[in-house]
């Protein structure tokens, strides 16, 4: 508990260099304000991180100085705005009681399910739903290979290549815990909190999205709350499933709700807006900072002041810095917005040029981005074409994952005369965009420009419901309510069934190639806690990548903190290297001729290897050369030891 206070107020320190700026951009009074800055602080402040790693001189010192320039930069930079620069409508007398429910709702969905995350039970074993393991697992190791401080850093599950991946949003929770003492240095408690307190900004940046579209901030408020929380059809369908088949209601609990459009009709999955939170704050951090550009051509359009119009370029290029999928998505929403709001004004070719300048920021991210490698190899993984997931029951996946919204949104597009127009035409671009992105163009990983494709569309699609609830308020409340309840009443199953599945660590029984929940015991969490203490930080220590599947595949990078010199990583881009050297280090535990096993390790500069219960099971008959001169044992307790390779 301590810890988790003392790194809310670290995060608190970050994000308030932003908050001075956002108040001067959008007005000292206005929430939005705090809000934005909120966005842009976080950001800015990973970048100010980023400095000292670069120039190879990290420290508690260097990292403190680093945020200290940040904040003086930025001081002096809004005593030069005079008036802010995005003057969005005075807030309303309920605008802090519709802000405040809309928090409460971003806090309860991400920590329902984070509380049983690692929780341990009286043995000390501690146990994580498997929907963590693929992204909580890799966000672990992925933040601790970022405390190594390596330019670029390594990849841990192939210490020989460097790490191509978007890791801008872990630098405050890697630097954090590497740089802290206890309470505050563990990188899991670090990467919780964390995800925590942007799932409120995320959620609170949408809020002001979707509030510029009408004129009520309840409607608002309602808009979002259905966006987050009923956006899927998925439970409601495997519910009537159930109760048609006279089976029992308890049988979700062995399902990946959410993916019933793929797992029954072999579509696109389309995560709701919780699973981002839960899963994958860096993509949806750069939704929220994707959402303070599209305001700006929302609010301003083509004649946006050139000052917003930097605002909407800072925050793309802000955006491309912490994914440049998700901050391409959002400039091309950007662009075609304000071009088509352009296009009907007189001066279109002077409009549209006074918003090139947006691209300054984007180009310098990118520049970013090529400098640190982050996106490297995933040019060659893109695919274009309507093929793979896309092309199968298309129309039906898409209706199971986003019908309940999708269709209120339609509805939304009848032309209230009362409403403002351009926040609607973004949000049907978005739409459009997306639902374009998702069908024509796929990952080597099948269902990953799903994801934040249909990320990007369920974040337009609350502009357009809300319109639709605005609209019905002015022929009778009543008409609202029951829009908002039939989309609940759709929708709301998918998320309860997904937010209970998600949280149950005490389901024990085996999914589809992996358990629904994964263990971790103590005595494996000791040998972890010895090898922080005694092997150095850049050691490579091996363990069996084979035998362990989607369960444990990624335990000594996650728990140990240290790089292995080959393992098959499920969260990155599948490369033959994985495989071949996973291969090759299968053949060491599996020899058993010591001088093979030995020279093998040696050959992929193995210092230490990492031996448990698991092993011994799956092969028998090696175990027998690691008592030899060429393994020296030092670690042996509870079933785990480690060697080091002589």
């Amino acid at each position: 508990m301590i810890g988790g206070l003392l790194y809310g107020l670290v995060y608190a320190g970050a994000i308030a260099p932003g908050i001075i700026l956002g108040r001067r951009l959008v007005g000292a009074r206005h929430p939005a304000g705090w809000i934005v800055g909120g966005v842009l602080g976080y950001a800015l402040t990973q970048l100010a991180l980023w400095v000292p790693i670069i120039l190879h001189l990290p420290s508690p010192l260097a990292f403190a100085g680093a945020w200290a320039v940040e904040l003086a930069l930025v001081c002096v930079l809004a005593r030069r705005i005079s008036a802010p620069v995005l003057s969005l409508p005075p807030p309303a007398a309920s605008e802090a009681k519709a802000l405040a429910l809309t928090l409460f709702l971003a806090a309860a969905v991400i920590v329902v399910p984070y509380r049983n995350l690692g929780r341990a039970d009286a043995a000390g074993t501690r146990f994580y739903r498997a929907y963590f393991t693929a992204d909580f697992f890799w966000h672990t190791a992925l933040a601790g290979e970022l405390g190594r401080y390596a330019t670029p850093p390594r990849d841990p599950y192939m210490a020989s290549r460097e790490m191509h991946y978007y890791w801008t949003y872990f630098l405050l929770p890697a630097v954090v815990a590497h740089e802290s003492p206890a309470p505050l240095h563990d990188v899991q408690r670090a990467l919780k909190v964390n995800a925590g307190l942007s799932a409120l900004l995320v959620i609170a940046m949408l809020y002001v999205f979707v509030r510029a579209a009408v004129p009520r901030p309840g409607v608002a408020a309602a808009a979002v709350a259905v966006g987050v929380l009923a956006a899927s059809a998925e439970g409601a369908f495997v519910l009537q499933q159930l109760w048609r088949a006279g089976r029992p209601i308890a049988a979700v609990a062995d399902m990946n709700i959410d993916a019933i459009s793929n797992w029954q009709f072999g579509g696109l999955r389309i995560d709701g807006l919780p699973r981002g939170l839960w899963y994958n704050p860096q993509h949806s951090f750069a939704c929220a900072l994707g959402l303070v550009a599209v305001l700006v051509a929302a609010h301003g359009g083509a004649r946006a002041s050139y000052g917003a119009i930097w605002l909407a370029g800072v925050s793309l290029g802000l955006s491309t810095c912490f994914n440049p999928f998700v901050g391409g998505m959002f400039a091309l929403v950007y662009g075609l917005s304000v071009a088509l709001d352009a296009v009907r004004q007189p001066e279109a070719l002077r409009l549209v040029a006074g918003h090139a300048r947006t691209v300054i920021p984007v180009l310098a991210a990118l520049g970013w981005c090529v400098l640190n490698k982050v996106a490297g190899g995933a040019g060659a993984a893109l695919h274009f074409g309507f093929s793979g997931h896309a092309a199968h029951n298309t129309l039906v996946s898409l209706l199971l994952s986003t019908g309940p919204v999708l269709v209120a949104a339609l509805a939304g597009l009848w032309p209230w005369r009362s409403l403002p127009a351009q926040p609607a035409r973004v949000a049907i671009v978005g739409v459009v965009v997306s639902l374009l992105l998702m069908h024509l163009l796929t990952l080597s990983e099948g269902s990953w420009v799903g994801f934040r494709a249909g990320q990007l569309l369920l974040l337009m699609l609350p502009v357009l419901m809300a319109r639709l609830f605005q609209g019905l308020s002015t022929i009778g409340r009543r008409w609202a309510v029951a829009a908002v309840a039939l989309v609940l009443l759709a929708g709301l199953p998918t998320t309860i069934i997904d937010t209970y599945n998600a949280q149950d660590i005490g389901n024990r029984r085996p999914g589809p190639e992996f358990r629904w929940t994964v263990p971790v015991t103590a005595a494996q969490q000791a040998a972890f806690d010895w090898i922080q203490a005694h092997v150095p930080e850049k050691a490579i220590v091996q363990m069996e990548p084979m035998v362990r599947g989607r369960d444990h595949w990624s335990l000594i990078p996650s728990f140990a903190q240290r790089r292995m010199s080959a393992g098959l990583p499920i969260s990155l881009l599948p490369i033959p290297e994985y495989a071949e050297g996973s291969a090759q280090v299968q053949q060491i535990y599996r020899t058993a001729d010591p001088a093979e096993a030995n020279a093998l390790a040696r050959a992929r500069r193995i210092q230490y290897l990492y031996v448990d219960d698991e092993d011994r099971a799956a092969y028998p008959g090696g175990m027998a050369k690691f008592r030899t001169a060429l393994f020296e044992p030092v670690y042996d307790s509870g079933g785990v030891t480690i060697l080091r390779v002589r």
